[in-house]
């Protein structure tokens, strides 16, 4: 069964890191003022991070010999890939949403922010396989249940105030539920991986430096956004 305590140790880190509580996202949770482009910002940065996404997994599972860690790692990325299905691919569905939104290729520009955020967490996941299992488990797949959560419920409030004006349109939120109900199986299925993998304290060390490094390399993310001079 693993440790109890450890997880909850690995959970409440995430809870409590300073990226749920950044800057940007605070603001726009405070006031609820999410605008169109403060969300296609957004949502245009965390496309580069879903392409690298795959990669990480790829990169952890490289690292260990054990069949069963390989085959949990590989069904997420199997599942990150639509299964098969290049619509269904979580890259393809966040680009759809991007045209349907109609943001411009300026805007899709990665920012180096973020170049500085994907190039942190290849480092993080290559360090070690048990660092690579904390930086994709709960700084990752648990922290995006989180983030997306909070995106969310923004983009719905967003969407019913502009859904009254006709011109302008609103796609169907198809990113974040495919998101949304993928990161519920996936946290859960990485912290059983964790209970399952960690044998002593020294393993138990990696994760937590991995969940850690992860997390504070997430900062780079939102600075990125900050950075962003405000459009209305």
């Amino acid at each position: 069964m693993g440790n109890p305590s450890f997880r909850q140790e690995l959970i409440q880190i995430v809870q409590e890191h300073a990226v749920l509580q950044n800057p940007w996202l605070l603001e726009k949770k405070e006031k609820s003022n999410l605008n169109k482009y403060d969300f296609i910002y957004w949502l245009s940065q965390e496309y580069h991070v879903s392409v690298a996404f795959v990669n990480w997994f790829l990169w952890t599972a490289a690292q260990t010999s054990d069949q069963t860690a390989k085959i949990i790692l590989v069904q997420n990325v199997w599942e990150e890939l639509g299964e098969g299905n290049i619509v269904n691919t979580h890259v393809s569905i966040l680009q759809q949403f991007l045209e349907d939104l109609s943001v411009s290729p300026e805007i899709r520009e990665i920012l180096y922010e973020t170049k500085n955020y994907l190039a942190r967490m290849e480092a993080i996941v290559k360090k070690s396989f048990f660092h690579g299992l904390g930086a994709l488990g709960p700084a990752n797949e648990y922290l995006l249940k989180l983030e997306y959560s909070e995106m969310y419920k923004l983009y719905n409030k967003f969407a019913n105030e502009t859904s009254e004006d006709s011109q302008h349109f609103i796609p169907e939120p198809t990113f974040f539920t495919v998101n949304l109900d993928a990161d519920e199986g996936h946290s859960k299925r990485m912290f059983d991986l964790i209970d399952a993998m960690v044998k002593n304290s020294l393993d138990e060390e990696k994760v937590m430096e991995g969940n850690q490094l992860a997390l504070d390399a997430r900062l780079l993310f939102y600075e990125g956004l900050l950075r962003i001079p405000v459009r209305h």
